[in-house]
């Protein structure tokens, strides 16, 4: 699979970054101010929670747009889908109807987790077998620095300014990037040629690729769950963290930024499937410990950052694995892997929600405990021929 023109770019992989930055804003806009939304619209926690879990929702539907449009050329419809996510963005920020508001968070996550992943296969298709994870890392970056600057900054500009001015320049974002990407987006074999469904499909047979995205959707359940409510488990277990819950969150972002490098780093060097099993090793580890922590404060902070920064060293595995197990030639099956990535996400959001209603928020952090266990034990290196720990070259 060869770049017609090289390698990517210094300019073209910054804008990859930057709309990478846009759309992880996008997406996790209300997570930082769930509690100030929730005064706002004055509803609860639990159903501003819905903000987030519609966009998980609505990357279900990302395998089959891929399969209705799979004759368009692969460029095309990652500029279709950076529009959609215009398109959507701006009725967000224009309707005044919680119901309207609830559509276009679902169609931001079919659009937005598209875009993902034909930007995701797009910056693999122009790498060398041996950076991917390096390359993958950078283009999570943008993500990672979403969470670490993006999400705390919108805790204090909602001070001063509204959601919907803060969305706007998002926006703004996604706009320049399209601009760029109908001009100047490097061209590769894959991206200018259409899906091959059947044969695309056909590699979900082999073990590797499902055990990838069954790891995807137990990770993935259990990172939602603590993650989604993070900003209300710290306010309500701790309210004298309340007025510095913004440097937290620059702090949590930071972890994520470079649990997410480490990820790449390790990922080239060992392999991903040691490197995913352990990371769950230690995410179990760091679970367990939050929920025998108890009202220690500092020691529960600790623990938050190095959950964040584990989850993301993890997720950077899963995200490089189901590349290097279909060998890169299968953006569908990534589409399947990212659509079942959110889809978790969106499941561990509606737990968390009954487990707040009906046991309190502290025991969010049991689904992030077992989910990590079933991935450590899917993917225990010694089982050579069924685990992950096996590289597909």
């Amino acid at each position: 699979m060869q770049n017609n023109k090289g390698k990517i770019g210094l300019t073209a992989m910054a804008v990859f970054i930057t709309m990478n930055f846009a759309m992880s804003m996008s997406g996790t806009l209300f997570n930082g101010i769930l509690d100030k939304i929730a005064a706002d619209l004055r509803i609860s926690v639990a159903q501003t929670g819905y903000l987030t879990s519609l966009y998980a929702y609505g990357a279900i539907g990302t395998p089959v747009i891929l399969i209705v449009l799979r004759k368009m050329s692969r460029s095309r419809l990652l500029k279709a889908m950076l529009f959609l996510n215009i398109v959507f963005g701006a009725l967000s920020i224009c309707t005044d109807h919680f119901t309207v508001l609830l559509f276009a968070r679902f169609m931001l996550g079919l659009a937005g987790t598209t875009y993902g992943i034909l930007a995701t296969t797009t910056i693999a298709s122009l790498s060398e077998e041996k950076e991917v994870g390096k390359n993958l890392s950078l283009l999570i970056a943008g993500a990672a620095a979403a969470l670490m600057a993006g999400v705390p900054l919108c805790r204090v500009l909602i001070r001063y300014f509204s959601w919907q001015e803060i969305y706007f320049v998002m926006i703004l974002c996604m706009v320049s990037g399209l601009l760029y990407f109908m001009f100047f987006l490097p061209k590769t074999r894959q991206s200018e040629a259409a899906i091959r469904f059947r044969s695309e499909l056909a590699m979900i047979k082999e073990k590797n690729v499902y055990l990838v995205i069954l790891s995807s959707l137990i990770a993935f359940i259990g990172y939602g769950a603590l993650y989604t409510y993070i900003t209300p488990y710290i306010v309500e277990r701790f309210p004298l963290l309340e007025p510095y819950m913004s440097l937290l969150l620059v702090l949590i972002g930071a972890s994520s930024f470079l649990g997410n490098l480490l990820g790449g780093w390790v990922c080239d060097r060992i392999g991903f499937g040691r490197a995913l099993f352990a990371g769950a090793l230690l995410q179990t580890g760091i679970g367990l410990l939050l929920l025998l922590s108890g009202s220690m404060m500092l020691v529960n902070v600790i623990l938050i950052v190095l959950w964040m920064m584990n989850g993301w060293f993890i997720g950077l595995q899963l995200n490089t694995g189901i590349n290097i197990v279909t060998k890169r030639k299968s953006d569908l099956l990534v589409a399947v892997n990212g659509s079942v990535i959110q889809f978790a996400q969106a499941i561990g959001a509606s737990a968390a929600s009954l487990i707040i209603s009906s046991a309190g928020m502290p025991w969010i952090v049991v689904p992030s405990v077992l989910a990590s266990l079933l991935v450590m034990i899917l993917n225990v290196p010694a089982r050579e021929k069924t685990s992950l720990a096996r590289q597909v070259s």
